[in-house]
């Protein structure tokens, strides 16, 4: 069923877990014109386009550019929100080398794990700090960060990969944090530290579920997820028969985009 070309990341991972119908839909067929999460499409467009900008210009101003006067000419009074929380309550950037917009891949079995991190840096006290921006709707909460697909990989991947970006040098999974900032909710989440122990868990739990994907014979396998809460959720719903009214809860990742475009580093 899948392609030889097909890497695994942690936003695959996720569609699979939420509905393997969305992951068979998204990622194996390549489904085309998915509907908005919302009737208004022009809230939709500028939720996505906010998103994209405030990671725009966060990366501007790591690579020194002045960002303040556009940002603050903007017509959009929440993006001056999100910027002037970074401004006032950005997360401690220790000295050391910086990364952004980073691509990373590794092995894993006879397919590639990718992760694409906001920012990584390589503290010269020794820690390793990775750093991932939200911008959705919804004030996050600790747990849903500590346990997800997006953690495991991150830290996974810097911990298997980071040594492409050190000079050759290893990355002592002790010495990883993750790190997620939310422009809304600056305060919100807490760092997420990573031990050898977890390190050796993610191994296993991305093995068992690469191979359980894999394993899948054929199309009937993909099944339509039982909760229909997240069919509310879904850009996809026309193509099932569980279309239902648009709500209100609804919610953009960033990280749930189209990256494939962008080049990555790979081990």
């Amino acid at each position: 069923m899948i392609n030889k070309g097909f890497k695994f990341s942690q936003s695959s991972l996720t569609t699979f877990k939420q509905c393997r119908r969305r992951f068979l839909l998204r990622y194996l067929q390549h489904m085309q014109w998915p509907a908005p999460l919302t009737d208004h499409l022009s809230e939709w467009e500028q939720t996505i386009q906010r998103g994209l900008f405030f990671h725009q210009f966060i990366l501007q101003e790591s690579l020194g550019l002045h960002v303040e006067a556009a940002i603050h000419k903007s017509d959009d009074p929440l993006l001056r929100t999100w910027w002037d929380n970074w401004r006032k309550q950005a997360p401690d950037m220790p000295r050391g080398e910086l990364f952004s917009e980073t691509m990373l891949s590794v092995p894993f079995g006879e397919r590639r794990l990718v992760a694409k991190l906001d920012r990584v840096i390589f503290a010269e006290d020794g820690r390793v700090l990775i750093f991932d921006w939200k911008t959705g709707r919804r004030k996050p909460k600790q747990a849903e960060y500590v346990d997800n697909w997006q953690t495991l990989v991150y830290r996974f991947v810097v911990v298997e990969a980071g040594a492409l970006l050190t000079g050759g040098h290893p990355v002592d999974p002790a010495n990883v944090s993750l790190i997620y900032w939310h422009a809304q909710y600056p305060q919100a989440i807490q760092p997420i530290i990573y031990s050898s122990a977890e390190h050796e868990a993610a191994r296993n739990r991305l093995t068992q579920k690469m191979a359980e994907i894999e394993g899948l014979p054929d199309e009937a396998a993909y099944a339509k997820t039982e909760d229909l809460t997240e069919c509310r959720r879904c850009e996809y719903h026309t193509y099932c028969e569980r279309v239902s009214p648009r709500g209100e809860d609804w919610d953009i990742d960033e990280d749930e985009l189209d990256w494939d475009l962008l080049p990555e580093a790979e081990l």
